[in-house]
Order: C-alpha cells, then sequence, then structure tokens
C-alpha cells in the first residue's frame, strides 16, 4: 500500500496493537526464576533478528520484534510510526507479567536505554546488551541486494536509513557482554558463547 494510503496512528490504535501484539507472541512453557531482559545495539540490516531468535528460544525469553510490530501496523493499513511506544508497552506488561524477555530491536538510542533502565528497576530485571557489529561493507552490501518489500521502498532507501542512524551508535559507553560478527561463519558458536556468558551471571 502507498505509504500516503496508510493511516495516522491514534492512542486507541497504539492499545488496540499492544493487545493484538502480545495475542501473536510465543510465551514459553514456564517462567525464569530470574528475570532478565537482553537488549542488543545493532544497526539496520546488523543481523539483531538472526541473533535475537535463536537466543530467545535458549534463554526461554519473550522475544519483542520491533519488525514485527511495524509490519502488523502495515498490513492493518496503518503508518509504521509509534511503533517505539507499542514495544514498551509491550515490554512492560510482560516484564509486570513476570517474563523473561529478548529486545529485538536497536536500543542505543537514549531514550530507549532510559527506558529499559526504568522497567529493569521497577521489575527487578536483570539487563544484559550485546552488541551485534559485523562489518560496514557487509551490511551495505546486504542491504543492496536484499529485495525488499514492506520496510523500505527500495536497497537506497534502506542505505539510507542505515546512514542516518550511524550517529547513533558512535562511541557507546554500554557494559556489553557479548560482541557478535554476524558476517563470519561461526555464528552458532558465537550464540553459545553469548548464552553461556548470561548463564554465568543469572541463571
Amino acid at each position: 500500500m502507498p505509504e500516503d494510503q496508510l493511516k495516522i496512528v491514534s492512542d486507541d490504535v497504539v492499545l488496540e496493537m499492544v493487545e493484538k501484539y502480545k495475542e501473536e507472541i510465543v510465551k514459553p512453557i514456564e517462567k525464569s526464576k530470574n528475570k532478565i531482559m537482553i537488549c542488543p545495539v545493532g544497526l539496520v540490516g546488523s543481523g539483531k533478528t538472526t541473533v535475537m531468535k535463536p537466543l530467545a528460544e535458549r534463554l526461554s525469553l519473550v522475544r519483542v520484534s520491533n519488525d514485527d510490530i511495524r509490519k502488523m501496523l502495515f498490513d492493518h493499513g496503518y503508518k509504521m510510526e509509534r511503533n517505539t511506544e507499542i514495544i514498551i508497552k509491550v515490554t512492560e506488561e510482560l516484564a509486570a507479567l513476570g517474563y523473561s524477555i529478548a529486545v529485538d530491536a536497536d536500543c542505543a538510542p537514549i531514550l530507549a536505554q532510559e527506558t529499559i533502565n526504568d522497567i529493569s528497576v521497577k521489575h527487578s530485571i536483570t539487563v544484559f546488551w550485546i552488541h551485534i557489529n559485523p562489518p560496514e561493507e557487509f551490511i551495505i552490501q546486504k542491504l543492496t541486494n536484499f529485495k525488499h518489500t514492506w520496510l523500505f521502498k527500495n536497497a537506497d532507501d534502506a542505505v539510507a536509513e542505515y546512514h542516518r542512524r550511524k550517529s547513533l551508535h558512535q562511541n557507546l559507553a554500554l557494559p556489553f557482554i557479548f560482541t557478535f560478527d554476524t558476517s563470519r561463519n561461526d555464528l552458532e558458536d558465537q550464540i553459545e558463547k553469548c548464552v553461556l556468558e548470561i548463564k554465568k551471571v543469572a541463571l
């Protein structure tokens, strides 16, 4: 659907999408004794979902996906805006219910960091920051060759978004427990090492 035909997201729509998304996400059968939240920092095309899906499965976390929420808005005829509000509301409600969470979104922006800290303090959740940081040429090539459909108009649009957000990733001072290079062919080993590092501290 052309962008100019998409509807504006109202407050009521935000609440509606929160409830709809909560119905769709997969929750583990058993909740972790020690609540954790994994927060990735990674630019467009870096491979956040590639990492977060297996981490969520191996650590029994609920994965809250920024792209899934934006796709849900788009599929219902809404602009892909206010998605951050939806992510925050869903994450906070899951935390209040005692779930551990994998936030499948770029958590680099200052507002995101502050919100994550507030949720972790309020609900006694241990936060683990991970850095998803492949070489820039890998990301550019991936964005250029990928068949873009709903999220970006085309490859140029995707690459432009990468450069627009790049400044948010300079001078990062977060306590990363693990750094992934998704351009390498040993991703399975990297995931296993990350899981072990998290389990040492929290599980």
